[in-house]
């Protein structure tokens, strides 16, 4: 008998004890929502650098765009870049069609076509940069203010700290409407941060495997070196929402 009371004992201590916590980590909660948003200015600038060479054999025009490209390289190193720093891209060879015939299409040469980006921190360079391709026979596609991938962790860190703490402010100050007092953490959840978009500053339009003629070179040639001796960075915002969830406490 002694032993099934102390059994017993033990089985409704343990009940009480289940249904305390129970009690504890159950009742009410408060959500809030914390936002953030950081003010900052662009810490690079990426020059896009196109070459398009055209000729009446595709060697001709590999061979014509293989020296654009070396003297571009030579042009570049001199201004103190690496030439590890410097890689072309997107190196496509395509038909160049002549469609005045009835309708009927002709092959009548073929363009070569190849871009590289060049990216800097000295925006005071980037004048000499657009000279440098112009006077090597390439084309300026587009001139953009960035924020470099360290600066965006950076900032994208301090806007989700901001906003989480945000939250917490929000949600005390609804309880405390209440004459209550927050509780610990439930759950929180990042809203995602928005990816930071490229500030154009300068664009020309260009199709790969279309030809582009003197006049045209010129003219990109005269609007490039224009809009890289007027950059002028903005401010963009990063912002941070975070959703919180937290028990009201019972005490």
């Amino acid at each position: 008998m002694k032993n099934n009371a102390i059994l017993i004992g033990v089985v409704v201590l343990l009940i009480v004890l289940v249904g305390g916590y129970l009690a504890l980590i159950s009742g009410p909660t408060v959500s809030a929502q914390g936002t953030s948003e950081i003010k900052v200015v662009p810490d690079e600038v990426s020059v896009n650098i196109n070459i398009q060479t055209h000729n009446d054999t595709a060697k001709s025009a590999q061979e014509a765009n293989k020296a654009v490209s070396d003297q571009l390289l030579i042009e570049l190193i001199k201004l103190g870049f690496d030439k590890s720093e410097l890689n072309f891209a997107n190196y496509n060879i395509y038909p160049e069609y002549d469609y005045s015939r009835n309708g009927d299409s002709k092959i009548i040469g073929y363009v070569v076509y190849q871009e590289m980006v060049v990216k800097t921190s000295d925006v005071e360079k980037v004048p000499s940069i657009v000279d440098a391709a112009v006077r090597s026979g390439a084309l300026i596609s587009y001139i953009n203010f960035e924020i470099s991938s360290k600066k965006q962790s950076e900032i994208k860190a301090q806007a989700l700290n901001e906003a989480s703490r945000n939250a917490k402010i929000q949600a005390e100050a609804i309880v405390q409407g209440q004459g209550k007092k927050l509780g610990s953490l439930v759950s929180i959840q990042n809203q995602e941060v928005p990816i930071f978009r490229p500030y154009e500053t300068y664009s020309y339009g260009l199709s790969a495997g279309v030809a582009v003629d003197k006049a045209a070179m010129e003219q990109n040639a005269v609007e490039a070196t224009k809009a890289a001796t007027n950059l002028s960075p903005q401010e963009q915002t990063i912002s941070a929402t975070v959703l919180a969830e937290y028990k009201i406490s019972r005490f």
